[in-house]
């Protein structure tokens, strides 16, 4: 590059930079809503929080990177034309295609790093955070250990420990279970010792009753015990054998799956298929998205008047891009053959954003202005 379009590349990062903060902290803050919930559901300290919350931040960095560099093109562009260094820059004869090698220079980057993001952080940190959640979820006993609130362990089991010790012991104890289609089990105790075995852990209750209903008849039967074992292993969510989704794998075996992984189930094998595809084609975002923006910015020259118009153009056409990608991966997922769809738009609108700015470099030759410069 020379000195005018290294001084571009610069103006360019720092707005980069800004943007990619303040959206990474957004979309953050949004995604660990869930997190806070996790942690504070099974009694887990700040620093499992931030473990977690760090393991989020490779899939949103990557969600963010090209709309940071599209933000940060329409921020240096709307900049340089309000200073006037974008009109000094054209009465030298520079021509608007020129403009693009610093903005392509970074998107070229930023690419890079999407796909680093995409195709080998982002399923590793994914593929953490689901099994460090499975096995804060399967672990009850951390759970029932909280006195004074209603636990759901299980769909069709809830639990209430009126008062427990950190040494295993508790009092009233009330356990409904509604596993069994059409059946209802009560179990209320005085007092309980929780028995822990390894992985396994068991409830033994004293002094209680059960009650047992039917839905099919109006039988009611009550039985009183001196001592109840009631086995928690039945009602944890294993982590063992945790279906893994398709943004877990890496893109070597995304694109190649072997038949074990998917073993048959064609619908598996295409989400697969078509991930390893997204995870190719998202990195072009960021280069169409802030090519189009400048080619957008750069119709019609300057106006006095601001280019808002032309901003929010930029961004609605940029949507619908995304947009259009996002409904090519959906189709893709039903037709493995619609499979090259998912690159189009962002191929089609780097070469819409060439083509604009050469349009524009044609007006200039029109008006008899010198070009120099192009690329």
């Amino acid at each position: 590059m020379n000195r005018l379009n290294r001084y571009i590349f610069w103006q360019l990062l720092g707005p980069m930079g800004f943007f990619t903060i303040v959206f990474v902290g957004l979309i953050w803050l949004t995604q660990s809503l869930r997190i806070v919930d996790i942690v504070v559901n099974n009694n887990q300290s700040g620093a499992v929080f931030l473990e977690l919350s760090a393991l989020l931040f490779p899939g949103v960095i990557a969600v963010v990177l090209p709309i940071a560099v599209f933000a940060a093109t329409l921020f240096t562009v709307n900049r340089l034309y309000a200073e006037s260094e974008m009109v000094v820059m054209m009465a030298t004869g520079r021509a608007n295609r020129s403009f693009a090698t610093p903005i392509l220079t970074l998107g070229v980057l930023v690419a890079m790093a999407t796909l680093m993001l995409t195709a080998y952080l982002s399923p590793l940190a994914t593929t953490q955070l689901r099994e460090r959640t499975a096995e804060l979820r399967a672990e009850l006993t951390n759970s029932i250990l909280q006195g004074g609130r209603f636990i759901t362990a299980r769909s069709g089991v809830t639990i209430f420990i009126r008062e427990a010790t950190r040494s295993g012991e508790m009092s009233g104890i009330f356990i409904h279970d509604t596993r069994v289609a059409g059946t209802k089990i009560t179990y209320t105790a005085q007092a309980a010792q929780l028995i822990r075995d390894g992985d396994d852990a068991q409830l033994v209750m004293f002094d209680g009753t059960t009650q047992r209903r039917d839905d099919g008849s109006s039988a009611f039967s009550v039985l009183d015990f001196d001592r109840l074992a009631y086995d928690l292993g039945s009602i944890v969510d294993s982590t063992e054998g945790r279906a893994r989704r398709s943004s877990e794998f890496f893109l070597t075996t995304l694109l190649n799956p072997p038949e074990a992984l998917w073993n048959g189930d064609d619908r598996y094998y295409r989400s697969l298929i078509v991930e390893g595809h997204d995870q190719l084609s998202a990195p072009l975002y960021a280069l169409a998205m802030p090519l189009l923006g400048l080619a957008i910015m750069m119709i019609g020259g300057f106006k006095r008047r601001g280019f808002g118009m032309r901003m929010g153009a930029a961004i609605i056409i940029v949507i619908a891009v995304r947009l259009t990608g996002v409904s090519m991966k959906s189709q893709a997922a039903t037709d493995l053959s619609l499979v090259p769809l998912m690159y189009a738009p962002p191929l089609f609108a780097i070469l819409g954003a060439f083509v604009i700015l050469a349009m524009t470099d044609g007006r200039k030759r029109t008006r008899g202005a010198p070009l120099a410069g192009a690329v």
